[in-house]
């Protein structure tokens, strides 16, 4: 699998371009770096049209959707849980109050646990892992052993769940099933990614909840 990092400036989460002849946006960031990530999209992607996958509510997400799907002409899709508030456009429920802004209402489409994306290089499958949000998801490659984990599990330990419809034994939970994949390596929403280790920070995902 071909997988483009686009590593997060200020507020940004980290951004991730799956290649294909139909290649997927993972994330979106605030927004806040909209002509940044644009521009290193088109360069990747050429006029071929993009998806963008959205893997859970949050601002820091989902703030610079809108604008990058109006701007490649991308479908959105999340999970529809994490959905409402994004359609409500809710500031209070995407924490975009926390980073002082607001969102408008968008436009996305739901996907669902077990679904499947084909860039038509890779296979795709969405694994539905709440506990950091109600609707959170991750993308797994089984072939490749690649997961791309929001803000589920990071290099260095575990989304957070003390924002709205956080859950900690839910987020367990989700850890559990993820670790019981063979995975090799680890794009997370945030912070360094993990490049053949990504078991081993599985484990150590694990072991700090089991604190709680």
């Amino acid at each position: 699998m071909t997988v483009h990092m686009f590593q997060g400036a200020g507020y940004d989460s980290n951004c991730y371009l799956v290649s294909g002849e139909h290649p997927v946006l993972v994330d979106a960031g605030t927004g806040m770096n909209h002509d940044r990530l644009l521009g290193r999209v088109r360069d990747v992607i050429g006029s071929s049209k993009a998806r963008i996958v959205l893997t859970h509510r949050h601002f820091d997400h989902i703030g610079g959707a809108q604008r990058i799907a109006a701007a490649l002409n991308a479908e959105v899709m999340m999970h529809p849980l994490d959905a409402v508030p994004v359609r409500e456009g809710n500031s209070v429920d995407t924490s975009a109050d926390i980073f002082g802004r607001t969102v408008e209402p968008m436009q996305v489409t739901d996907i669902a646990d077990g679904e499947v994306i084909d860039t038509g290089d890779h296979i795709l499958k969405i694994l539905y892992t709440p506990g950091h949000s109600a609707g959170g998801i991750c993308l797994h490659e089984e072939s490749s052993g690649i997961l791309i984990s929001g803000d589920t599990v990071f290099a260095d330990g575990v989304g957070r769940w003390d924002l709205p419809t956080g859950d900690v034994n839910a987020l367990a939970v989700s850890i559990r099933r993820l670790n019981a994949l063979h995975l090799v390596d680890l794009y997370p929403g945030h912070g360094p990614c993990a490049i053949g280790d990504a078991s081993g920070r599985l484990r150590g995902a694990l072991s700090y909840l089991g604190e709680y």
